[in-house]
C-alpha cells in the first residue's frame, strides 16, 4: 500500500527519467549517429552533456525563483492570453512527441514482438494502458516504475557485457574524421533526446522535496550517456560503421544475436525487446501525462477525463499521420529539431530573465 498523496521521491523521478531519456535514445541513436558523424558518433553523446547539463542549470536557477508549480508561474507571470499561447505550444510539443514515441513503438513491436499483427491495434492498446495510467495518477506510475527499474536493467546491463567479448575494436577507429558541421549536428541531435529533461519542471507539484527534481535529472543524464556510450561502442564494434548505418533498430539486433551461456533461454530476444517495449511505453505515458497537464492548466476547468480522452485521440492522429506520411515524419523530425529545440530552452531562458530583471526591481 502506499499513501497516494501524489508525491514522488528524488530516486522515483531519477528513475522516470532515465526510463524517458534511454529507451528511446539507444533504439534510435546509434544508427543516426552512423550516419551523420560515424565513428565520432562516440564524442556527441557526451559533449552534449555540457548544453544539457547548462539546461538543467538554468531550470534550477528559475525553480529556485518560483512561488509556484511551474504551469501556475507561468499563468501568473505572463497573464492569460500569453499563457495561453505558451500552454498550447507545450502542449503540442507533448502531443507530437507522444505520437512519434508511439508510432515507434509500435513499428518495434509490429516487426520485432507481434510480426504480422496490425499497427492499429497494437496503437490502440498501448493508448488503453497509458490512459488507465495516467488517470492512477503521478505516484502509482512512479511506484511500479520503481519497483521494476532493476527486473530491467540488470538483464539489459548482463546482455551488454555478454555482447562486449565479441566487439572488435578495430572498427571503433579512425576517430575524429568527421567536420566540424557534422559533428554539431550530431551533438545537437543527441541534446535532443537528453532534452526529455524539460518536464521536471511539470513535476514541481509533485516533489517530495523542492529541488529533487533538479537533482535527479543531473543523475539520469549521467545514466543516460554511460548507457548509450556502451551501446553506441558495442553496436559500432559488432557491425563496423557502413552496416550500422543501414540498420533501422541495431541495439534490438544486437540482443536477438547475444546468446547466453549454456542454451536455457532461447527466446531472450523476446524478453530484450520487452525491455525496449517497456521503457519506450514510459515515455509515451510520461508525454501524454504532461500533455493532459498542460491543456488542463490551458483551459482552466476541473475535470481530468475529457482531458485525458482528448490527449489520447490526439496522439493517436499524430502517430497515424506519422505512420501514414514519410513527409509528415520527416516534418515532425524537423519540429522537433529546429523548433522544439528552441522552444523548450528560450520559455525557462525567458522567465529566468524576467524573474531577476523584477528581483533587481524589487530589491531597489
Amino acid at each position: 500500500m502506499f499513501s497516494n498523496n501524489q508525491k514522488i521521491s528524488k530516486r522515483q523521478i531519477t528513475r522516470l527519467l532515465i526510463y524517458d531519456i534511454t529507451g528511446i535514445s539507444t533504439l534510435l541513436l546509434p544508427a543516426m549517429l552512423a550516419r551523420i558523424v560515424g565513428k565520432d558518433g562516440i564524442f556527441c553523446i557526451f559533449f552534449a552533456l555540457i548544453p544539457a547539463y547548462l539546461f538543467t542549470a538554468l531550470m534550477g536557477a528559475l525553480q529556485k525563483k518560483m512561488d509556484a508549480p511551474y504551469p501556475v508561474y507561468i499563468r501568473k507571470k505572463s497573464g492569460r492570453a500569453v499563457s495561453s499561447v505558451i500552454f498550447a505550444v507545450y502542449y503540442l510539443y507533448s502531443i507530437l512527441l507522444a505520437g512519434y514515441v508511439l508510432y515507434v513503438l509500435s513499428c518495434l513491436i509490429q516487426t520485432s514482438l507481434l510480426k504480422g499483427e496490425s499497427y492499429w491495434l497494437i496503437c490502440i492498446c498501448i493508448l488503453a494502458l497509458g490512459g488507465y495510467g495516467i488517470m492512477g495518477g503521478m505516484e502509482g506510475r512512479a511506484r511500479i516504475y520503481e519497483i521494476l527499474f532493476w527486473f530491467l536493467m540488470i538483464p539489459l546491463l548482463l546482455m551488454l557485457l555478454l555482447a562486449a567479448r565479441d566487439v572488435n575494436p578495430d572498427y571503433w577507429t579512425p576517430v575524429f574524421s568527421s567536420n566540424l558541421s557534422d559533428f554539431a549536428k550530431g551533438t545537437v541531435l543527441v541534446f535532443l533526446f537528453y532534452l526529455l529533461i524539460c518536464f521536471v519542471l511539470f513535476l514541481g507539484a509533485f516533489e517530495t522535496k523542492r529541488g529533487d527534481g533538479i537533482k535527479a535529472a543531473k543523475t539520469s543524464l549521467k545514466v543516460a550517456a554511460l548507457l548509450n556510450g556502451a551501446v553506441f561502442l558495442i553496436t559500432l564494434g559488432m557491425f563496423g560503421e557502413k552496416a550500422l548505418q543501414g540498420m533501422q533498430y541495431p541495439v534490438i539486433t544486437l540482443m536477438s544475436m547475444v546468446k547466453l551461456p549454456g542454451g536455457f533461454f532461447e527466446r531472450q530476444d523476446a524478453f530484450m525487446v520487452a525491455i525496449w517495449f517497456f521503457t519506450i511505453y514510459a515515455l509515451v505515458n510520461s508525454s501524454m501525462f504532461y500533455g493532459t497537464e498542460v491543456l488542463k492548466h490551458m483551459i482552466g476547468k476541473k475535470g481530468k477525463k475529457r482531458y485525458v480522452l482528448v490527449t489520447l485521440v490526439l496522439t493517436f492522429l499524430a502517430a497515424a499521420m506519422f505512420y501514414r506520411s514519410a513527409f509528415v515524419l520527416r516534418m515532425g523530425e524537423k519540429y522537433f529539431l529546429y523548433i522544439g529545440i528552441g522552444f523548450v530552452v528560450l520559455i525557462p531562458l525567458l522567465f529566468a530573465i524576467f524573474s531577476r530583471k523584477k528581483s533587481g526591481e524589487v530589491s531597489e
